[in-house]
């Protein structure tokens, strides 16, 4: 059967409160949610007292912010036509592996190239929305560790342009998502396209401490995720990625409670998290596999990704006093069996028995193993960690600064 503790959740929570120190006490945590706002508040203070162990990843997020200053300021409203809504600020992507028939005289309808992306995918907004979540992402933690205000306005202006000004804004929906010339005027598909926009809300809420960031401009901010959260739950489109067997509906769960509970809706977040049970039951079998993941050309990394949004989910029901990590079913279906599973494979110390095309992305694993270790305080997943190849640039940021381990961490 289930087994839900929330007790325990908030009991860890309380004991990890008297750890941290009373200068990181005494002033307001950030109001974060994918992350655990006394660390990164805790972290944040060894930065300022100049910790040489954190200078690395350090530089590595003043290159990518200073990399996010240079970026264009773009708009989903800067696309070669009309959505069928005529609304230009409605979102739009083309799927991906569609082309023109040579066929027929006007390339219609388009036909699948499995595997070769059409170019013209990047006349629309997919790419957009990417920038823009990077460059937002990367700004507002700049700003929150080192205190330059110049990141903050830079962040402040774009997410003005891309998410609040009228003319340049993106609707909270994504109607037209994957769409395919003279097949469909867009799919549900195109919904896990908005997981550019993770960490998006976390970095809004940390520039709320800078002279740029309003009032008015925050509150906007996260009415707009909420909105899109409400879209996402009563939609076609969402209610239909939400129930697809793979790791497209582990997303738009786990995206649907993290753009809620950004919106202030934690009612909203339960609801997802009472799916995920059922989900686990269905998609992990009880020697941890992941059929539905084993099946793809990049076996391993979808299995990871999976098993990313899982943790992410795990996450955010903590935030409401839910416990998912400890889930497992009677025949031992749960997390910790598919991170079993997994982890030999991950660390190279089996060879992968399923397809995998492309080199394995460890920045990646690297991070929902260690939400993993953090949950279950087990350092078998740090030393999965280590056994990574040497981590850089995002992932060296993620793991030292975002997704730090707690001080009293046993060593691995």
């Amino acid at each position: 059967m289930p087994r839900f503790t929330p007790l325990l959740v908030l009991v860890a929570a309380l004991l990890h409160a008297m750890l941290v120190s009373p200068a990181v006490m005494a002033q307001d945590l950030p109001q974060v949610y994918i992350t655990d706002p006394a660390r990164l508040a805790a972290v944040r203070e060894r930065v300022r007292a100049g910790d040489p162990s954190l200078q690395r990843a350090m530089d590595e997020l003043i290159l990518l912010a200073e990399a996010s200053m240079d970026k264009p300021m773009i708009s989903v409203v800067e696309k070669p036509k009309a959505p069928p809504s005529g609304d230009f600020n409605d979102y739009v992507s083309l799927s991906p592996y569609w082309w023109p028939d040579p066929s027929k005289p006007d390339g219609l309808p388009y036909i699948r190239r499995d595997g070769e992306i059409n170019p013209e995918r990047y006349e629309y907004d997919v790419d957009k929305l990417g920038t823009f979540g990077e460059t937002v992402r990367w700004l507002g933690f700049a700003y929150y560790f080192t205190g330059e205000e110049r990141y903050a306005r830079e962040a402040v202006k774009r997410v003005r342009h891309f998410l609040l000004d009228p003319e340049t804004r993106m609707n909270p929906r994504v109607q037209y998502g994957q769409f395919i010339p003279g097949r469909n005027e867009g799919r549900k598909y195109g919904i896990i396209e908005t997981l550019r926009l993770r960490w998006v809300p976390d970095a809004i809420s940390l520039l709320a401490e800078s002279e740029a960031m309003t009032e008015e401009d925050l509150a906007g901010a996260r009415q707009w995720f909420a909105d899109y959260a409400r879209w996402l739950d009563t939609s076609e489109f969402g209610v239909g990625e939400r129930e697809g067997p793979n790791n497209h509906g582990t997303w738009c769960t786990a995206q649907t409670a993290y753009f809620a509970l950004a919106g202030g809706d934690e009612e909203l977040v339960r609801k997802m998290a009472a799916l995920i049970p059922d989900r686990i039951a269905a998609q992990i079998e009880p020697d941890g596999r992941q059929p539905h993941e084993l099946a793809r050309t990049r076996a391993m990394d979808y299995s990871e990704f999976n098993l990313r949004g899982h943790t992410e989910m795990a996450v955010l029901a903590e935030r409401v006093g839910i416990d998912l990590w400890s889930f497992e079913t009677e025949d031992g279906r749960s997390l910790e069996r598919a991170y079993a599973f997994l982890m030999p494979y991950l660390s190279g110390e089996k060879p992968w028995p399923y397809k995998q095309i492309s080199d394995p992305k460890h920045d990646y694993y690297a991070q929902s193993l260690r939400r993993m270790a953090i949950a279950t305080n087990d350092p078998v997943y740090e030393e999965t960690v280590a056994s990574l190849s040497d981590l850089t640039g995002a992932g060296r940021v993620y793991l030292d600064l975002i997704i730090s381990l707690p001080e009293d961490f046993p060593k691995p």
